[in-house]
């Protein structure tokens, strides 16, 4: 059913403290229970899990937001456990669909005083089972390349407000940040992944791409979006230097299969799903965003887990598979650099647009690409336009 079938939540009033990042001195808290409520995409999500490690050990943690396709990405963490509300949606859902908006709250009204909330009647009845003691919700902002180093990422930035300073002056920053992430699942889940996968793909004895071309946030960062005019004629439609990237890869081996991180079928220019590449979008083998089927977050794990390679913009499936340090995964960096986002890791090459250049965005405060033990390899490109070949050339370094 669709979120327009269920235009309410049957909600009750509860009382918790609730704190931000930056409000009601949130670091400061002691053997208490807490509910993390987090209103943000996918992406966010893999990104927060890094700061998951480094909060206070003596309190226990929760997540939860509308949308249990995020939800799930935190199955079996070791430092929070998901709490799902039976209601999916990979987008930024904030519950005004289901007439229940950020539970009630105000964030800039939030400052660690005990507030009423609107909650759903099962995360009710869990805050009463667990007695729950307080609530954090982080707008977990956008820096967009503007704190220096050690504080430069999305995921560092919040971590000056929400871990003590000891801990904090203990904590290894130098080095990448780990990922709380647990990439295992039930067995019956990966069965059912790798099932349809092999039935719907025929991916029995072939090689698996995940490729991340579009997201939501900046179609600026969009593989194979902007700069038309700077392309041959012929190769100037949408999304053409994702195929190219395909054929190449395929007349190499021609094992290779690729599964496209698009959540609904999209046609013509809109999608490079594609049977002569053997190249299909997501919400062909796993269904649309309307269909229901098992959280996005557990079937990525499992993704990430059999997939041989990665191709992507920052975006959501993306992210995920820098936080699975084996996976081969080649970043492309339009707008951005990855500095913003990601911890680095051996198995993972980013190609940087010339635009990030002529923009300057690489001289940014947060910007850079060798710092102490961080060191993220790249390969700077002369175009704007990243090509097909060029994502190729990168891949093959790492393959």
């Amino acid at each position: 059913m669709t979120v327009a079938e269920h235009p309410r939540v049957h909600v009750t009033p509860y009382r918790l403290r609730v704190y931000t990042h930056e409000r009601g001195g949130f670091s400061g808290l002691r053997d208490v229970k807490v509910l993390v409520y987090f209103p943000h995409g996918f992406g966010d999500w893999v990104q927060f899990s890094r700061v998951l490690p480094l909060l206070e050990p003596t309190n226990r943690y929760w997540m939860t937001r509308y949308g249990d396709d995020n939800v799930a990405l935190i199955d079996r963490c070791t430092y929070a456990q998901p709490v799902y509300l039976g209601l999916n949606g990979t987008q930024n859902g904030d519950g005004a669909a289901f007439a229940s908006r950020h539970f009630g709250l105000d964030y800039e009204m939030l400052d660690g005083g005990e507030r009423e909330l609107l909650l759903p009647d099962s995360l009710v009845e869990f805050c009463e089972r667990e007695r729950i003691d307080a609530m954090l919700w982080t707008s977990f902002p956008e820096i967009g390349g503007n704190f220096e180093y050690p504080y430069h990422s999305k995921a560092r930035n919040v971590l000056r407000h929400l871990v003590s300073k000891p801990r904090l002056e203990a904590a290894d920053l130098a080095g990448p940040l780990g990922s709380g992430l647990s990439f295992e699942v039930d067995p019956w889940v990966t069965h059912w992944v790798e099932s349809r996968l092999k039935n719907l793909l025929g991916l029995r004895g072939r090689k698996l791409c995940l490729i991340g071309r579009n997201g939501y946030t900046s179609i600026g960062k969009n593989w194979g979006h902007r700069w038309r005019e700077e392309l041959p004629a012929g190769k100037r439609r949408e999304g053409e230097e994702c195929r190219d990237f395909m054929r190449l890869l395929r007349a190499n081996d021609d094992r290779w299969t690729f599964l496209i991180a698009e959540d609904r079928l999209f046609d013509g220019d809109d999608t490079v799903r594609s049977p002569e590449l053997h190249a299909f979008s997501y919400a062909d083998v796993f269904g649309t965003i309307d269909q229901p089927m098992i959280p996005f977050g557990l079937v990525m794990k499992v993704l990430a887990s059999v997939a041989d390679l990665c191709v992507g913009v920052p975006v959501g499936p993306y992210h995920l598979c820098m936080a699975k340090p084996e996976l081969p995964t080649v970043g492309l960096w339009l707008e951005h650099v990855p500095s913003w986002y990601e911890e680095p890791k051996e198995a993972s090459i980013h190609v940087v647009s010339r635009n990030v250049r002529d923009r300057a965005i690489d001289r940014k405060p947060g910007s850079f690409f060798t710092k102490s033990r961080l060191i993220y390899r790249t390969m700077y490109v002369e175009t704007r336009v990243i090509t097909g070949e060029q994502a190729f050339a990168a891949a093959q370094l790492l393959l």
